[in-house]
């Protein structure tokens, strides 16, 4: 799997919780709001993924599976199963890339893509300013069993990227699909979604710690 591919699973998923925990800042609803408080409140989430992106041009859909793992001390690890085993983590300072074979580090600062990790990470750590410049909530829909909002991007970075974010879950997020620019579109399903444990295991440690 080549570098940009990797790039492109990290891009999808960053911009799916950016978008998706953006809206504590902008929705009125004060269950919905209470809702995304929650999602951002643990310090680490869990879950496994699935990963449809659709390349209209080529007309064809390319699938990613694996389980993520996100730790506000740490950053987000990716542990990508098919199609090919590896590993991406993130921190606020590093994207590294990990396979059997290969490894490779970029500074965050480094890359286009460093301004995207870097909000992500001041999103989760709760910096609500950055936030409310790249949002606008186009709708907003909560009952106790379902919830789902609509967002377009409001800053120039995020409107190259992509159109338009459709989340949906329950207690968590079930699935994002993200309409991207030129008929592109990436939908994220997870599934088994938890907060614990709460510590991470000596090995996820062990890839955190290649970032630092």
């Amino acid at each position: 799997m080549q570098k940009s591919r990797f790039l492109n699973v990290f891009i999808s998923f960053v911009m799916s919780l950016f978008a998706l925990l953006s809206t504590t800042t902008h929705a009125q609803n004060s269950d919905l709001k209470q809702i995304f408080t929650q999602l951002s409140a643990s310090s680490v989430v869990r879950a496994n993924f699935v990963q449809h992106k659709k390349l209209a041009s080529l007309n064809k859909t390319y699938v990613s599976k694996g389980t993520v793992v996100f730790t506000k001390n740490s950053g987000v690890l990716w542990q990508i199963q098919s199609p090919v085993k590896a590993d991406l983590i993130v921190t606020p300072k590093k994207i590294v890339q990990k396979t059997q074979r290969t490894y490779s580090q970029i500074e965050v600062d480094k890359t286009p893509y460093g301004s995207v990790a870097t909000m992500f990470l001041q999103l989760m750590s709760g910096n609500e300013t950055a936030l409310a410049k790249n949002f606008n909530v186009v709708s907003a829909n909560y009952s106790p069993t379902k919830w789902n909002v609509s967002l377009t991007p409001k800053s120039g970075l995020f409107k190259k990227l992509f159109v338009k974010v459709d989340a949906q879950g329950q207690r968590y997020v079930d699935q994002i699909v993200i309409q991207e620019q030129a008929n592109n579109s990436t939908t994220i399903r997870f599934s088994q979604q938890t907060a614990q444990p709460q510590t991470l295991t000596a090995a996820e440690n062990a890839l955190f710690q290649l970032a630092k």
